[in-house]
């Protein structure tokens, strides 16, 4: 009689075990120098978040999905915490790229604008942008939570586009065994018209 095991269990505890091992590592011994190849941080779906300041009749269209903001009014002016803060809305994840974004607005002056955005060539080599240093990125999981989200901002006469992530970081302390998490909003486009 043969008796056959189901392998499962024993496959999640040994990646459990190696997860562990990595951070008793990198927190106990130090800060191992990460390789210069840092495709963990490569992404292939994000969300989206579309922001209206200081214009009106935002009209936007990604993957065949439209998206209108300040319609008919115009939008509040953006003010220093907008800048930092996480996006509130977000219309869904999204596989990398889902073709061009195509958008049109009033600026503050009444005038109509219209822009394409090609992300993919934004965000061509498809690596989350960050502020953090490298060596205390934790590798197993670098991302806590969601998948980046891509913000789309018309802000009077200018187009932004930020990245917006949640990194998990390896702490300082080697005695502290959680991770610490940080907000990173990084501006990767903008064009003034």
């Amino acid at each position: 009689m043969t008796v056959t095991l189901d392998n499962r269990p024993r496959r999640r505890v040994l990646q459990l075990a190696a997860s562990f091992l990595a951070v008793t590592l990198q927190t106990q011994i130090g800060h191992i120098a990460m390789a210069a190849d840092d495709d963990f941080l490569k992404f292939s779906s994000h969300d989206l978040s579309v922001q209206v300041f200081s214009a009106s009749d935002l009209r936007l269209v990604y993957a065949n999905s439209p998206h209108a903001l300040a319609i008919g009014e115009m939008a509040r002016e953006k003010t220093e915490t907008d800048a930092t803060r996480m996006p509130g809305f977000t219309s869904g994840e999204y596989p990398t790229f889902a073709g061009p974004v195509e958008m049109e607005w009033r600026s503050k002056d009444g005038t109509q604008l219209k822009h394409t955005l090609d992300l993919d060539s934004i965000f061509k080599d498809r690596k989350i942008l960050h502020k953090e240093d490298p060596a205390r990125i934790y590798k197993p999981m670098p991302i806590s939570g969601v998948p980046p989200i891509i913000i789309i901002e018309a802000n009077d006469r200018t187009v932004n586009v930020y990245m917006f992530t949640t990194i998990q970081i390896i702490p300082e302390d080697p005695n502290t065994t959680r991770r610490e998490v940080h907000n990173n909003c990084v501006l990767a486009y903008s064009k003034t018209l």
